[in-house]
């Protein structure tokens, strides 16, 4: 087996250049991260990384997820699953295994959904350094629909929403659970429970869509809304 961590990549020239460097401390467990170089899906093949043993099969794990993730070599359906492994309800399983099936490549319920919340997060980028997970989750939400967004819009803030000043007209169900999600979130108390989520009789495929993947875009941030695969 080779010394070199980049060993039958394209980036092992760079790592031979690297350690030719005087005084260049030799490699031991770490991860070395290149950040902003153009990786290649080849490049974060995880049989080339020294922890993928102890991540195996559970993307949470994964110490350069990000670098996958950008690199395309993150799998959907490793994702959803390593999310919610540890949820045994039925409903939850069996929806899950369907959203896997059906996922298209876009991670946002339609071209409308995607321009809203694009549309939002530049302009918050005009004025916040950085959004946090919850709110950047919160705001994908509240943008899957163009009423909700509506009845919303108005009280979203820089960095919070003030779900008290919403008044909802005549909302149904799927519209509910979306924005009970979405204040779930943003305030960490649980106004719905996964299992209402997962009701097949309730709340359809479009929103368990939103909902599911609100809550990978807590855990993983905007990487995750690259994944195609």
């Amino acid at each position: 087996m080779s010394k070199l961590f980049m060993y039958g990549t394209r980036l092992q020239e760079f790592e031979q250049m690297m350690m030719l460097v005087p005084n260049f401390t030799k490699r031991g467990k770490g991860l070395i991260v290149l950040k902003g170089f153009p990786f290649t899906e080849e490049d974060v093949t995880c049989r080339f990384c020294t922890e993928y043993p102890k991540c195996r099969n559970d993307e949470s794990k994964c110490l350069v997820l990000s670098e996958r993730l950008k690199a395309n070599a993150v799998c959907y359906e490793n994702i959803v699953k390593s999310t919610f492994k540890d949820f045994k309800e039925y409903n939850l399983k069996k929806r899950l295994s369907q959203l896997v099936s059906e996922f298209n490549g876009d991670f946002f319920c339609d071209s409308s959904h995607r321009q809203r919340f694009e549309s939002i997060i530049k302009i918050k980028n005009r004025v916040v350094k950085k959004i946090d997970y919850q709110f950047l989750a919160t705001l994908f939400l509240l943008t899957a629909d163009h009423e909700l967004w509506e009845w919303s819009s108005s009280h979203v803030y820089l960095t919070k929403v003030d779900f008290k000043s919403v008044h909802l007209k005549g909302i149904d169900t799927n519209r509910y659970a979306v924005y009970q999600t979405a204040k779930t979130i943003s305030t960490g108390k649980e106004y719905i429970k996964l299992n209402e989520i997962a009701d097949e009789s309730l709340i359809d495929e479009k929103t368990f869509q939103a909902i599911i993947h609100a809550i990978l875009l807590t855990k993983y941030g905007t990487e995750i809304l690259g994944i195609c695969k």
